[in-house]
């Protein structure tokens, strides 16, 4: 598959003390249109610095972002983020937060055609005018990511967007994030430290170790969904992927 997101070299050092510390290092890989690719690693190794470089909230040192053969300088309407907390405004009905981003680019009538897609999509549609307080935990991250997807990015961003919740919300909010991808063909990169998350939703899995932050392995993971824990094959490469992180 050919390119569509090229890191290059991607090096990133913080201001931590009197000297810069390393946190990424030679981060090198590509994306093609349409893939879902999942970055694992323990706390600590780099992979939501990596996720917000790429989104543009934070300045690599050194190195290249290229999305279509653009260089990536700054944060942009091409790619949406998704984080752990829903961060949904609380003063806002849910159908007012999924149309924020539209405001100001798109008529009142296309804002209503998209929120009321997005809401049907999400599973939302008879809580357009609920208020983030009255939505679970599961609801209110459905709602992130109608957000994010309200602006139509070309990217999607995720950092570990299910991990705050139960293992039974989450179990549900993954099979739904997999129907919404295999619907949608948007290309997505999604940060976990789970291993059965990774292994449930990946096309390919980019493995992170840390001091600093750097690739150790990409493994490509080319099974059919839904995937069964029961698979030969995946137990083989959950076996792979434990192997790396044992120290």
């Amino acid at each position: 598959m050919a390119a569509f997101l090229e890191l290059k070299d991607i090096c990133k050092n913080l201001p931590i003390g009197r000297e810069p510390v390393q946190v990424l290092k030679n981060i090198s890989f590509e994306v093609a249109a349409g893939e879902l690719v999942c970055i694992i690693g323990k706390s600590g190794c780099g992979k939501t610095t990596l996720l917000k470089t790429i989104a543009g909230l934070e300045k690599q040192t050194s190195g290249q972002i290229l999305l279509s053969g653009q260089a990536l300088n700054g944060p942009g309407r091409d790619r949406g983020m998704i984080f752990q907390e829903p961060r949904l405004f609380p003063w806002l009905t849910l159908e007012d937060n999924i149309a924020f981003g539209l405001k100001g680019h798109v008529s009142k009538a296309a804002r209503h055609k998209t929120v009321t897609g997005l809401l049907e999509i999400v599973g939302l549609k008879d809580y357009a005018k609920a208020w983030p307080g009255q939505l679970s935990g599961g609801m209110a991250q459905r709602a992130a990511i109608a957000r994010a997807l309200a602006v139509d990015p070309k990217i999607l961003l995720l950092d570990e967007p299910f991990a705050a919740l139960d293992a039974l919300t989450r179990s549900k909010l993954q099979k739904d994030f997999l129907d919404l991808w295999q619907n949608t063909l948007k290309t997505c990169i999604h940060v976990t430290h789970d291993l059965d998350e990774a292994l449930t939703l990946g096309q390919r899995i980019i493995i992170l170790h840390s001091n600093p932050g750097r690739i150790v392995d990409i493994i490509s993971l080319p099974l059919p969904y839904p995937r069964s824990p029961e698979d030969p094959e995946l137990k083989s490469v959950k076996k792979r992927l434990l192997s790396l992180f044992v120290d």
